[in-house]
């Protein structure tokens, strides 16, 4: 029987995986964002691995964009860009292709709701000085 911390850190450990695997595809498909799903995997493997934790945030092209995001709440401007166009485009194809009108509607309130939060992230961190 696992304990409770046990079954907690495998319960993370899983979600990570999931996670950093859907980032993953996102590299081949561009309207699955990895950032994002990396962003969400970094948080899980911080609890549950924190050598896969460290991985992640060493990767040569992704692990500056997840600290920033993590340390400052930093998007750069590209990244911005990419996530609303991917958003744009997702939005695109579910009134192109899913007829319940109720479903539409919640899939376009919650990338409004996404777009708004990402359009707002300073794309810059504040250097302050001692």
């Amino acid at each position: 029987m696992l304990s409770s911390a046990s079954l907690r850190r495998h319960l993370l450990m899983g979600a990570g995986v999931a996670l950093f695997a859907l980032g993953f595809v996102g590299i081949f498909l561009p309207v699955l964002p990895t950032t994002v799903f990396w962003i969400g995997a970094v948080m899980c493997f911080s609890k549950s691995c924190p050598a896969l934790e460290a991985r992640i945030l060493a990767h040569p092209r992704y692990g500056r964009p997840i600290r920033d995001y993590r340390e400052h709440g930093v998007i750069c401007r590209a990244g911005k860009r990419a996530a609303l166009a991917g958003m744009l485009v997702s939005a695109a194809l579910t009134f192109a292709l899913v007829p319940i009108a109720w479903v539409r509607l919640m899939v376009a309130a919650i990338l409004l709701a996404v777009a708004v939060y990402v359009a707002t992230r300073p794309e810059e961190a504040l250097v302050l000085d001692n």
